[in-house]
């Protein structure tokens, strides 16, 4: 009984009139904050990466530079890159002839380039031809002779690349350098081979590792290290340098590293291996890099002041529900007086106390409520006797309609004696016509059929040809029926080929029938569906005439009467087969029509 007061009603109207607009606002409010916040990061974030890159191209690209500079003395006797061309092993000496010193050349020459960058931890050179590896590391310099295998070039071609960050070591060589301890460093390596111009073949492979010191500061300047994380990969998805220290070095396999192809940067929502925010990233593409950015921003951090600005707002809703609950309740107790004695007139006029009455306290709606109630209460004797009165005009009517209508059996019976005395007196003829148009009559009248076996649908429009057959003789009109035994007990609803073949006649054939062939065909095809078709050799119909019908069918339309009759085969096909029966139509102008009736057969 409470659920159902009025005052609880009011109670929740007023609340939710209050809750409603405010979590409405609440939720509009964080969306658009939540949209405006992805928007600025992402402009903000793109411009961050978009400088960042430009700072590593940079960066590496002077790398690069740096070491082309050892092709500058290509024709200078006793260059650093002569000494390099003319390198011999010592076995391709002549005998009793030693080797030129190229200490002091290759050293200055490394020493210079380990001077022209203060990142420059140290450089390694192999001479390939006098297989000599010669290392600078921290002003000091070694030489030795040994077997010295190159790394790895990603791709399987021999150019200059980076290798991502490891600790260092000292290139197999053997003696060491005092307090120098290898493997303590972080470093990346830059490898570049050195060629003998202008062919392909390698003189020596020149490697310098790098402090992480610049890289670590363009890095930095791309991202927030309290919340966000920030990874440069190489096109093998090696981290050159990451945030995240486990992944420094490493092949990093997460989700989201595995890129989108085609762009040159942009960003998506990603919420798998750990991580739920935006991924925002771009391509770099430097002479001794090939790789990507990848920023990875969490939700958290995106949506914080869109939480708090969602916290405020729910607080002002749930003030504005407090509020809320204290109107109802004051406005409830005001309509419940009014209420309860209009429950109290209302139970007397239920127990048949017609001439109740009450009085009007107010003038507002339920002063008008009460007044309008007392008036009803007056005029229901005389609803009460109007009502009689119509019921007993309904059944008046109902039995005159009842004898005014002509029993079908009569009509069929009548005509099955009639083409009994065509026989008495040798009109076979005429008995069959009669038979045809009797077995239309029932079959047409009989309303408790709704749905036949295909074999009297056929039935019903031979009979129907029949008709039409003595009406404009037999060698103007034939009817031919190709169907399986197999699918003429198929249920289908009753009237909807006669329709069709009767649209022939009124229109196919309008300005006369000579040698007029209807041809029906009855098939399942590979889909299990029942196909229908009915072709004539008629005029056929106009190519826009033939669009307007098939229009009308579309929108169930249509208000000629072709266009009538095929909407209402279609619509009952629907209504008892299936919704995906279909009704086309095919024709050129002069050669006839065919209308196709396909029957999903789905029970």
């Amino acid at each position: 009984m409470f659920k159902n007061s009025i005052r609880t009603r009011l109670m929740a109207l007023v609340l939710l009139a209050s809750v409603i607009p405010s979590g409405i606002s609440v939720t509009f409010s964080y969306l658009y904050t939540k949209q405006s916040v992805t928007e600025q990061s992402v402009k903000q974030n793109t411009k961050l990466l978009t400088l960042g890159e430009g700072n590593l191209r940079s960066y590496f690209s002077g790398m690069n530079q740096r070491a082309m500079s050892l092709y500058s003395g290509i024709n200078v006797p006793s260059s650093f890159y002569t000494t390099l061309l003319t390198a011999k092993a010592p076995e391709d000496l002549p005998e009793g002839t030693a080797a030129p010193d190229t200490r002091a050349v290759i050293s200055t020459q490394l020493y210079n380039l380990f001077l022209s960058d203060q990142n420059t931890f140290q450089i390694h050179l192999y001479v390939r031809a006098s297989r000599q590896s010669n290392l600078l590391l921290g002003g000091l310099f070694r030489r030795e002779s040994g077997k010295y295998v190159p790394s790895a070039v990603p791709g399987g071609t021999y150019r200059p690349f980076l290798e991502v960050t490891h600790m260092d070591h000292q290139y197999g060589m053997k003696s060491g350098f005092p307090n120098l301890k290898s493997g303590t460093v972080p470093v990346f390596t830059a490898h570049f081979p050195l060629y003998r111009a202008p062919s392909a073949n390698v003189l020596a492979d020149l490697s310098v590792d790098f402090r992480l010191d610049e890289l670590e500061g363009i890095a930095r300047s791309m991202y927030n290290s309290g919340t966000e994380r920030l990874y440069v990969l190489n096109d093998q998805g090696q981290a050159l340098y990451s945030s995240d220290p486990e992944w420094v070095g490493k092949q990093v396999t997460a989700g989201w590293s595995r890129l989108p192809q085609g762009s040159e940067s942009g960003h998506f929502s990603w919420k798998k291996d750990g991580f739920a925010g935006i991924v925002m990233y771009r391509h770099i593409d430097a002479p001794l890099f090939k790789g990507s950015i990848i920023k990875l921003v969490p939700y958290g951090d995106l949506y914080a002041d869109a939480r708090i600005i969602t916290r405020f707002t729910t607080g002002i809703g749930v003030l504005f529900l407090i509020l809320g609950g204290i109107v109802a309740v004051v406005i409830s107790i005001g309509f419940t007086r009014p209420i309860k004695k209009l429950i109290a007139f209302t139970q007397k006029v239920q127990i048949g106390q017609l001439d109740a009455h009450v009085e009007a306290e107010s003038e507002d709606e339920f002063g008008l409520l009460t007044r309008k109630i007392t008036g009803m209460t007056r005029t229901i004797n005389d609803l009460i006797v109007k009502e009689y009165k119509l019921e007993l005009a309904n059944k008046t009517n109902q039995l005159k309609a009842l004898q005014a209508q002509v029993n079908p059996h009569f009509l069929y019976n009548a005509l099955q004696s009639i083409a009994s005395l065509s026989l008495r007196y040798n009109a076979p003829k005429v008995y069959d016509l009669i038979y045809s148009l009797g077995s239309m009559m029932r079959y047409s009248m009989n309303t408790e059929r709704t749905q036949v076996p295909l074999r009297d649908e056929l039935e019903h429009v031979q009979n129907y040809v029949i008709l039409q057959t003595e009406r404009f003789g037999e060698e103007n009109l034939r009817l031919d029926i190709e169907t399986d035994e197999a699918i003429l007990e198929v249920i289908v609803p009753k009237m909807i080929l006669q329709p069709i073949v009767e649209n022939i006649f009124k229109h196919g054939f309008a300005d006369g029938i000579r040698e007029a062939l209807i041809r029906i065909s009855c098939t399942l095809d590979k889909q299990g569906r029942l196909i229908l078709a009915v072709k004539d050799n008629g005029k056929g119909i106009p190519e826009a005439r033939l669009a307007e019908i098939a229009a009308g069918l579309a929108h169930s339309g249509g208000n000629e009467h072709e266009a009538i009759g095929l909407s209402n085969v279609l619509a009952r096909l629907r209504l008892q087969m299936s919704g995906r029966a279909e009704l086309q139509l095919h024709s050129e102008e002069g050669q006839g029509l065919t209308v196709t009736l396909l029957i999903p057969l789905e029970s």
